[in-house]
């Protein structure tokens, strides 16, 4: 197996917010013009594929391109594009790098080669065809969900120390810019919603543009196979029954079945401060829009916080939005206050609804090539996922 087959992004590649930053009028405006018309943020912590050619040296002969793309949630980046290039109201900011640089969708360690090693050491303690659990030690991960190889592991401590700096260079360019913008476009939406909060007039707006208006809520977007693959490609092998998502999207707020709050005696569960990081009737109108928009009316089609409750992302903005939203708030010269309301949520698709059958078909056979959803398709889910969230700006939470 030849890993150049595989993608890469050439040494020394430097990414900004012109390369994660996706609205309408991209390329023609600059993306402050279009934050105060911004309602949702959308990030994709997941959604690249290509390698930073640094860690070409530790890349595992055995994986492959389908197994580098399944790795990732790729097939949401086509769709995240589309949607941003078709909604005024969305804003998508997208990570260069996949998880094996490292994963956004985790805390950022302390020492990343710490926890490397010890993922290494536990796949060698459970020895061949094992699959050990990888909590806390999965911010960079040896081996894809199916446990199939991503890193060989090194031999020494010289190539260890190769190994820390070519994480540490190649995030340096990608993921770590990637959070700062994320954190700060999330900060100049805000501060753009509230200048045009303390001018514009309610009574000369519809209802649609007043919800817009004062609701900013930021979803962190995933897909999941409900299968992982054998080594000769094929994603085929049906995961265990509670790590299933539902028929279209799973959608969490670190609460329960219903988002609303989880119980107290399972605080493992809870968000950071106990809340839900979004206001439960606020989750169920949209995915009431989602189940309108997608025809998604089967009793598995949309869950809530199952088999995910929402991960770091999500636990990191909800608390961060609830402490920034009784500051949100402008006073018009002689008018009452205008209040943002703020929140976050996860959504995770089932990526075979993504990709649609014949390229969810294709990956189900051996191979080592990658099927995309097709154009057609993206232009549906982007369509789709515009008018879901129009209905919400038409109608609020009475769609709850």
């Amino acid at each position: 197996m030849d890993i150049a087959h595989i993608d890469w992004i050439p040494v020394g590649t430097r990414f900004g917010i012109d390369d994660m930053a996706f609205f309408v009028g991209r390329g023609q405006r600059d993306v402050d013009d279009a934050l105060a018309d911004v309602d949702l943020v959308v990030t994709g912590p997941h959604a690249s594929a290509a390698l930073p050619a640094e860690l070409q040296p530790f890349v595992d002969v055995r994986f492959t391109k389908r197994l580098q793309y399944d790795f990732t949630d790729v097939s949401t980046s086509p769709i995240a594009r589309r949607w941003a290039q078709i909604d005024p109201h969305v804003l998508y900011i997208e990570d260069p790098h996949p998880r094996a640089v490292r994963d956004a969708n985790r805390p950022q360690p302390i020492d990343v080669v710490a926890g490397l090693r010890e993922a290494f050491d536990r796949l060698d303690a459970g020895g061949t065809g094992a699959r050990p659990s990888l909590a806390g030690v999965d911010a960079v991960r040896p081996v894809t969900f199916g446990y199939l190889p991503v890193y060989r592991k090194p031999q020494d401590d010289t190539e260890w120390n190769e190994l820390s700096q070519a994480l540490a260079t190649a995030g340096k360019l990608g993921i770590d810019q990637y959070e700062q913008v994320r954190d700060d476009l999330i900060e100049r939406v805000i501060a753009a919603k509230l200048r045009r909060l303390a001018t514009i007039d309610p009574a000369s707006c519809s209802v649609s543009d007043w919800n817009s208006a004062t609701t900013l809520d930021v979803l962190s977007l995933h897909d999941t196979m409900n299968h992982t693959a054998r080594p000769d490609g094929a994603i085929c092998l049906e995961r265990e029954v509670v790590d299933r998502l539902p028929a279209v999207v799973a959608m969490s707020n670190r609460g329960d079945s219903n988002g609303d709050v989880i119980a107290s005696d399972q605080p493992t569960l809870r968000s950071a401060d106990g809340v839900p990081t979004m206001d439960p009737i606020h989750l169920r109108a949209i995915g009431n829009a989602y189940r309108i928009a997608f025809d998604a009316w089967g009793a598995d089609d949309v869950a809530y916080n199952r088999p995910y409750i929402g991960g770091y992302e999500t636990t990191k903005a909800g608390p961060m939005l609830r402490a920034i939203e009784p500051l949100a708030v402008v006073r018009p010269k002689g008018g009452q206050p205008r209040r943002l309301r703020l929140g976050a949520w996860q959504n995770e698709f089932l990526r075979e609804f993504l990709l649609g059958p014949e390229s969810a078909g294709a990956l189900m056979q051996p191979g080592n090539d990658w099927a995309p959803p097709p154009t057609e398709r993206v232009d549906w889910l982007a369509e789709r996922l515009r008018h879901a969230h129009d209905l919400l700006r038409a109608w609020g939470d009475s769609l709850a």
